[in-house]
């Protein structure tokens, strides 16, 4: 199955540009899904019919679907949300109000929204669909999140045996002096299998032969720079951008008179786009006379986007990481578009690079080629961190 996920700042249109391009798809005749992951739904407002947590046929060949987050957290760690709530209800407080509290411990940044993109597994594996479009949430925090499995891996892999293993021998006395109920086994098999889960998905949507992220913008100079951020990312993560969507863009006649410094910013604008993703395609989609929901409206819009362009195809592909030789040794380089040199940072831990970028790390296993070699310097080039090692 063909994974195309849409991203960008809230309210650039991305949800239209899913659903425009899911359609124009299934008219080829591909079995086309296109999914919402964002917590504020509004796929079924660009199809102007209702759609909800199961698949829904909207059109020929294309079926619509909102993910509902709360279900898939509750899927994906019920038993842990159960166990809190006996503990803070062990001691005289209320069903209720524990409940809550339950809630709102497990409502970290994002997190929510990566459950329900975990969703994919499920769909990828049915085998129904020819093709997923998803409506992800603004600015592709959620994929940036996928970075937890890279680091609970460990903990997984080390720590959560020998918890367990300490429960199982210390159970009745842990439970005897601080009068509370020990987790049951079966906890530790959940975390384990939400572990496993996060990883297969992050695998899914780094395969760039298979998934490929778009990201929507406007011709603002504000959400450019945001979709520059997203862009950079991503590519620090391993996914693959395919296309960049303009979307919104007013035909000069409209820019007339009043409106004429709108134009000299517009076209500002879309040379920084063309100048700062080249090698990615830059579709563009004008302002609509309406506001764009509906079949007919979508067709149309479609149309426009894709003039001369398959969407299915990976539209683009760069290598995130390589690797090559040099005269004194080995150099890696990573892309990390639009960022400043003191923007970076690098640390190697063994086998591994931590690379910071601003509020962001990453911990990048080294290849084959590199493992026992030393890392003696690194230059910022071209939108790649290039780290070179002794031969």
């Amino acid at each position: 199955m063909r994974i195309i996920l849409y991203t960008g700042k809230g309210g650039v249109g991305k949800t239209c540009v899913a659903a425009a391009t899911a359609l124009h798809l299934a008219d080829a005749g591909r079995r086309v899904l296109v999914a919402s992951t964002d917590i504020a739904h509004s796929l079924g407002d660009a199809f102007d019919r209702p759609v909800g947590s199961e698949p829904v046929s909207v059109a020929p060949n294309l079926d619509a679907l909102e993910i509902d987050p709360v279900v898939a957290g509750r899927e994906a760690w019920g038993q842990l949300q159960a166990y809190l709530r006996v503990i803070m209800t062990s001691h005289g407080g209320s069903a209720d109000e524990a409940g809550i509290e339950v809630d709102e411990l497990f409502v970290f940044p994002g997190l929510e929204e990566l459950l329900a993109l975990s969703v994919l597994l499920d769909i990828e594996e049915a085998g129904a669909y020819d093709v997923l479009v998803v409506d992800c949430a603004p600015t592709g925090e959620t994929l940036s999140l996928l970075k937890y499995p890279e680091r609970f891996g460990s903990f997984i892999e080390q720590a959560l045996p020998l918890k367990r293993t300490a429960l199982k021998v210390g159970r009745p006395v842990i439970e005897r002096v601080m009068n509370m109920p020990m987790p049951p086994d079966t906890i530790f098999d959940e975390i384990s299998a939400l572990v496993n889960r996060l990883e297969r998905l992050r695998a899914l949507l780094v395969d760039a032969d298979r998934t490929s992220l778009r990201v929507v913008t406007t011709p603002e100079r504000i959400v450019v720079q945001e979709a520059k951020r997203a862009f950079a990312w991503l590519h620090l993560y391993g996914y693959n951008v395919d296309a960049v969507v303009v979307n919104r863009l007013y035909p000069d006649d409209a820019l007339a008179g009043y409106f004429e410094r709108w134009s000299e910013l517009q076209r500002v604008s879309l040379a920084e786009i063309e100048e700062g993703f080249a090698g990615v395609p830059v579709l563009r989609l004008m302002l609509r006379h309406s506001e764009l929901r509906g079949l007919p409206g979508l067709r149309e819009a479609a149309a426009e986007l894709y003039a001369g362009v398959d969407p299915e195809p990976v539209l683009a592909r760069a290598d995130a990481v390589s690797v090559h030789e040099c005269n004194d040794g080995w150099e890696l380089s990573l892309a990390v578009p639009f960022f400043d040199k003191q923007d970076l940072g690098l640390r190697q831990d063994g086998d591994t690079l931590l690379v910071a970028a601003r509020n962001q790390s990453r911990r990048i296993p080294l290849p084959e080629e590199l493992w026992g070699r030393t890392v003696t310097g690194a230059r910022y080039e071209n939108g790649c961190l290039v780290v070179h090692f002794v031969a």
